[in-house]
């Protein structure tokens, strides 16, 4: 086919290089044009030759009267493959394009749905290179293009190509790749000689050509219907008799097909691509068609019915089409798209009619035809300006919004607010456009709008709890607001609003240092127990496990979001990874950090992958990467939770410099670690952040204090601590204080208080459960007994914090155990090494891994390591050549 194609030559070439491409990005290839310069016909020798050269193709041309419906480019695109897709997805992305693709009912969860998308290309490209072919791609209805859109940004394989065509405007997929554009231009006049001759077997004379060359513009399409239009004799002293534009002349030559054949055409005109058991419902007779094919308006390919040229369906538009379409059409979305291009008088039974289909185009994920549908329900309602009216414009409002359309929906809302008296509908209006503004921006529009809600509770409640998450003003006043929030949703008796409330309490309750916070949790999951509504199960997930975090009640939360991870990974991946991220606190501070490392991975990845990441999602991979010594991956991700919390809640959440002080202090900058710990703890006194757990840098905070000679600032700054865990009883918190007591004493040379204090702190870290905790207070008992020459006692302090940092995987603590190690002078025997070191250390002397060690002595890796850190802390040794140099002395 590419060799019949006319005066191509160079457009050809293009597209071969681009298959032919070894680049591992991402790519595509748009061919753009004016209509009917043969877009299309380039395409097709494309995507042709890409099956040839062994590509898996998969192709989809979208119609102009498809774009306001939902998914069918997508079902279209993936028709073929979903067979050996389907299987290989999870639960929740299976559900999602089954239900977008009418396998099945049920809601799409839009994100889902891309992921889907995005697996199934990557399956797909496992076996051979795809090539996404789409052609007329502007009229790729809007549900399927934010599926492909979401997948393509995410999509980690190189071999995967897309080929467009289309008309001048750029379309929305075009900004998740890198872009080639093959502008296709006009024909030479040779070239429109060639075409006339191959499709219409005639010769025109050489002005008559010149003549047809000229008044098409070497547009391929346009000469081919002029040339048609011609007689067999051309007078050439007169002007070419046909119409002067290209609709013209496309409606005149339709024009010439009988009646019935006209009315078959407009039926399919007005569904896109339909079958012709669907036209045969519609009551035309099975040869209606066949004058359009024989004149070459449309063809038939495997029971469908596909026009030549979309500028030959545009000769069509009649809203008696649309009424007889509306009786015939299986997806009732649409059947309700035609029914309301049938109307144009106001129909108030159409119009209720349309506010239901518009909910269920919601519950499809096809906000954009949801939108649409909720805009004609408005056209058609009979009174307008009403309450209903309003109504129905406010819905229309939060459709364009859920679908992208934020301009679209602020308008509708700011020309909605203007006709809108004082009352609760103007509440709604006000609290719908609150959500465009940030933080405090927004707070002038609810407050106007919270006296005007007092009728109407449930809205009185959302801005109630609107005005609770604004951060900046601290935690006390969003208590004050979610505690109104919460007695308002008590008597209204909404288990909506009430779980929202609650879950919101819970959390300011988590922060401020309030015990009824685990009241609120466990409230919020009773109510959701009993619902048989998921969203609201949704909204208690996770809450006491959080609050069971808080209070250091790790194997009860374990239990419990185990389980609930179990039960909604298969069903919900974003609530999968709300729950992660839960779990990867809980495992840090269980001493579990790759554990913890894992969770905090796939939480963010989730994040990611879903286009959900926000402020909080770096927090648990940052304090993690700081806790094993990955300091450059802690620091990134706290800067990068720093940029997120500039864009969403304009405040910088106190755990964000408080980790970036670990890093400092850790690294040896104890000076840089006091201001970002003073930072923090600024932030966190300014909001009401007093839950003392959720302040982990404050023993950091007094260590830093004392390394720069700060002792007063230090113990005023553990006396505040103290007074919040003891107050709330956080024994985990007050093993610290213990720690952070000794250090104090150490600094001031109360030496016997000090090893008292920094021993009982070893205790009271082992009765926790705070391995990390533990670990820390026997370095400090080694270093204060090795400042007062108590070396033998010292070594073995700090030899077994240094094997239980390694255990842990604590990097830059085991390093600094290590150094301690080596500033403890004197001699140890080796025979005071047990045999398996002995072992060990003759073989690590001899140059040998751990790795070679434990394969040597059918031991494990971790074994060979326990066993190095004793023979370091035994032979005062700090690393394997001076282990070496050592054992050689023996």
């Amino acid at each position: 086919m590419v060799g019949e194609i006319v005066g191509r030559d160079d457009e050809i070439a293009v597209f071969e290089a681009f298959l032919e491409d070894g680049d591992a990005s991402l790519a595509a290839l748009v061919i753009e044009g004016d209509a009917g310069i043969g877009k299309t016909t380039l395409w097709a020798a494309g995507v042709e030759q890409a099956r040839t050269s062994g590509w898996r193709v998969l192709s989809a041309r979208p119609a102009k009267a498809e774009r306001a419906l939902a998914y069918v480019g997508l079902g279209d695109l993936l028709d073929g493959a979903l067979d050996e897709a389907l299987p290989a997805l999870s639960p929740p992305r299976r559900r999602a394009l089954e239900a977008a693709v009418l396998l099945d009912d049920g809601f799409v969860d839009q994100r889902a749905l891309g992921l889907a998308v995005r697996n199934v290309f990557e399956l797909l490209a496992e076996c051979a290179p795809v090539l996404v072919a789409v052609d007329d791609v502007q009229w790729l209805d809007a549900a399927s293009v934010d599926a492909f859109a979401f997948a393509l940004r995410r999509l980690g394989t190189s071999r995967l190509r897309l080929l467009l065509a289309r008309r001048l405007e750029p379309c929305p997929l075009e900004q998740a790749l890198d872009v080639s554009t093959l502008r296709v231009g006009a024909l030479s006049v040779g070239a429109v000689h060639r075409l006339l001759r191959a499709q219409l077997d005639r010769a025109f004379a050489r002005q008559t050509l010149l003549r047809i060359h000229e008044q098409s513009g070497g547009n391929p399409f346009y000469a081919l219907e002029l040339a048609r239009a011609l007689g067999p004799e051309v007078d050439p002293s007169r002007p070419l008799p046909v119409p002067k534009t290209l609709e013209e002349l496309v409606r005149g030559r339709v024009a010439g097909l009988p009646q019935a054949t006209r009315e078959a055409l407009a039926l399919a005109a007005g569904v896109g691509m339909p079958t012709e058991k669907l036209l045969a419902r519609a009551g035309m007779a099975a040869d209606a068609l066949d004058a359009a094919v024989d004149a070459g308006v449309v063809v038939r390919e495997r029971g469908t019915i596909r026009f030549t040229h979309p500028l030959l369906a545009s000769a069509f538009d009649d809203r008696s089409v649309h009424a007889r379409l509306a009786t015939v059409v299986d997806d009732p979305l649409a059947r309700a798209h035609h029914l309301a291009l049938s109307r144009d008088a106001p129909d108030a039974d159409v119009a209720r009619m349309l506010d239901d289909a518009s909910r269920r185009a919601l519950e499809r994920g096809a906000p954009a035809l949801a939108a649409e549908l909720a805009e004609h329900a408005q056209r058609l309602t009979p009174a307008k300006g009403g309450a209903e009216h309003r109504g129905r414009a406010l819905a229309a409002a939060r459709a364009h919004r859920e679908a992208g359309e934020w301009t679209r929906a602020r308008s509708i809302a700011v020309d909605l607010l203007a006709e809108t008296g004082v009352g609760p509908q103007r509440a709604e209006v006000l609290v719908f456009l609150s959500g465009f503004e940030v933080d405090e921006l927004a707070v002038p529009l609810l407050e106007e709008a919270l006296p005007q809600a007092a009728p109407t509770l449930a809205v009185q409640i959302r801005i109630r709890l609107a005005l609770s998450r604004r951060f900046s003003t601290g935690v006390a006043v969003a208590f004050d607001e979610t505690r109104a929030a919460l007695a308002a949703a008590e008597e209204l008796g909404d288990d909506s609003l009430r779980i929202w409330a609650l879950h919101a309490a819970a959390f300011l309750g988590r922060w401020s240092g309030d015990p009824e916070a685990v009241t609120y949790a466990l409230r919020a999951q009773a109510i959701a127990a009993e619902s048989v509504d998921a969203e609201l199960s949704k909204r208690a997930i996770g809450l006491v496990g959080h609050v069971l975090v808080d209070r250091g009640e790790y194997d009860a939360g374990r239990v419990l979001l185990e389980r609930d991870y179990e039960e909604w990974r298969e069903r919900d991946e974003r609530i999968a990874g709300e729950l992660l991220w839960v779990r990867a606190w809980l495992e840090l501070w269980d001493g579990n950090f790759e554990r913890a490392a894992d969770c905090a991975g796939k939480s963010m990845e989730l994040a990611a992958q879903y286009g959900t990441d926000s402020h909080p999602h770096p927090l648990p991979g940052a304090w993690t990467a700081a806790y094993r010594g990955r300091f450059v991956l802690a620091r990134e991700l706290a800067e990068r939770g720093l940029v997120l919390c500039a864009e969403q809640i304009r405040v910088a959440g106190p755990l964000f410099p408080g980790v970036l002080g670990l890093v400092a202090s850790w690294s040896g900058d104890a000076a840089a670690g006091v201001d970002l710990f003073a930072e923090a703890d600024r932030i966190a006194a300014a909001i009401g952040w007093y839950e003392p757990h959720m302040r982990p840098w404050t023993a950091d905070y007094v260590e830093a204090l004392l390394e720069c000679g700060r002792v007063d600032e230090a113990a005023r700054v553990l006396d505040r601590w103290e007074a919040g865990a003891r107050s709330l009883g956080r024994p985990r918190v007050l093993a610290q204080v213990m720690r952070c007591r000794g250090l104090i004493a150490a600094a001031e040379g109360r030496v016997d208080e000090a090893l008292s204090l920094v021993e009982r702190a070893v205790d009271d870290h082992e009765q926790v459960g705070d391995a990390f905790g533990r670990a820390r207070a026997l370095l400090a008992a080694g270093i204060v007994r090795r400042r007062h020459r108590q070396k033998r006692p010292a070594r073995e302090a700090i030899g077994e914090a240094l094997a239980a940092f390694e255990e842990l995987g604590a990097a830059s603590w085991a390093a600094k155990a290590r150094a301690e190690l080596g500033g403890i002078g004197g001699r140890t025997r080796e025979t005071e090494l047990t045999a398996a070191e002995q072992r060990v250390a003759a073989l690590v002397a001899e140059g040998r891994t751990n790795k070679e060690v434990a394969a040597a002595l059918f031991l494990g890796e971790r074994t060979v390591a326990s066993h190095l850190t004793h023979i370091y802390s035994k032979l005062g040794v700090r690393s394997r050549t001076e282990l070496v140099r050592k054992v050689q002395t023996f």
